[in-house]
């Protein structure tokens, strides 16, 4: 067990029934879990920084069995490795955390770990089916619009514009696979990105020995980026399907983290205005319920770059670390 850190029966036995719980509620309710399986791994995070990497691994591996044998009674355990895959967060996001590093570096490497462990995920499927990875994907895209129109049917949905939905299925489906790259990466980046604010929130008042990241209202992207907007642009307009592709590819992952600047922002003008939290949480639902507010927010971050709406391009003295 890492020094500093102490063992606690209590919080290992409530870490592990949080965790299970939260797992259970993901398989319960599908459209209620995918929004707890966003921070599904987050109990396991906390743990695992309180009390350290063997408790956490232990903690995860038991829920993982809780799980294990509740799915081996309703009979669906093919759903374990997802869940593998998902509380992994839980223990990656804290051994990044122990090197201290900035915010960037801190999500970018737990980003790129677990993708790998994505990537390994998919390699060892495709091997025991003998199929390819991309087949594989594609099957996934197909079963998963199939099983959304089958809620949308559930929660009554017009049929008239589900058999519009269906009809349009096939190019819905060839859009995600070929653009798949870039949802896997910002869905990815979302995720730890979310984790980590959290376990932030969680820890940085309770343990002063949790990373420092600064006032992250005034977080920006560094402007050298801008480049790969301009570049993902020109290659959408040369005409050739391949570099278009790659170009979208490109502009959605840099767009997702103008997003995250644009948050960025958003949060800086709540906190000066002092906007009550109710408010706040208000926007940020309505931010989810309305695409084009996610296209506003992310132009206020891209558009930071010239307009400064924080006014941090001032002299030294003003910023703030």
């Amino acid at each position: 067990m890492e020094a500093g850190k102490s063992f606690n029966v209590k919080e290992f036995i409530l870490g592990t029934a949080i965790t299970a719980s939260l797992f259970l509620i993901v398989v319960l309710s599908p459209v209620v879990g995918f929004v707890f399986s966003l921070l599904a791994p987050l109990p396991i995070a906390f743990f695992t920084w309180r009390m350290g990497r063997v408790p956490g691994i232990a903690m995860f591996a038991l829920s993982i069995g809780l799980l294990l044998a509740v799915f081996r009674m309703g009979g669906v355990p093919e759903s374990i490795p997802f869940f593998a895959v998902l509380g992994s967060a839980g223990i990656l996001i804290p051994e990044v955390l122990r090197r201290r590093h900035g915010i960037e570096m801190t999500v970018g490497l737990s980003v790129a770990a677990f993708l790998a462990l994505i990537a390994a995920t998919f390699a060892g499927y495709s091997l025991h089916l003998d199929r390819s990875v991309p087949d594989l994907v594609r099957d996934y895209v197909g079963e998963s619009i199939r099983y959304s129109l089958a809620l949308y049917e559930e929660i009554g949905l017009p049929q008239e514009q589900i058999d519009q939905l269906r009809e349009s299925a096939p190019e819905v489906a060839a859009w995600i696979v070929n653009h798949g790259i870039a949802l896997l990466v910002t869905g990815v980046t979302f995720f730890i990105w979310l984790n980590v604010l959290g376990l932030r929130f969680l820890c940085q008042d309770r343990d002063p020995s949790f990373p420092d990241f600064g006032d992250l209202a005034r977080w920006k992207m560094p402007d050298w980026v801008v480049w790969f907007v301009i570049a993902s642009g020109i290659a959408m307009i040369v005409p050739e399907e391949t570099l278009q592709i790659a170009g979208l590819n490109v502009l959605i992952v840099v767009l997702f983290l103008y997003l995250l600047q644009g948050l960025s922002i958003v949060q800086f003008f709540f906190r000066q205005k002092n906007i009550p939290r109710y408010l706040r949480a208000l926007f940020y639902a309505l931010i989810v319920l309305y695409q084009y507010l996610l296209v506003f927010v992310s132009a206020l971050g891209l558009f930071d770059l010239w307009v400064d709406f924080r006014k941090m391009n001032r002299p030294a003295s003003d910023t703030t670390a």
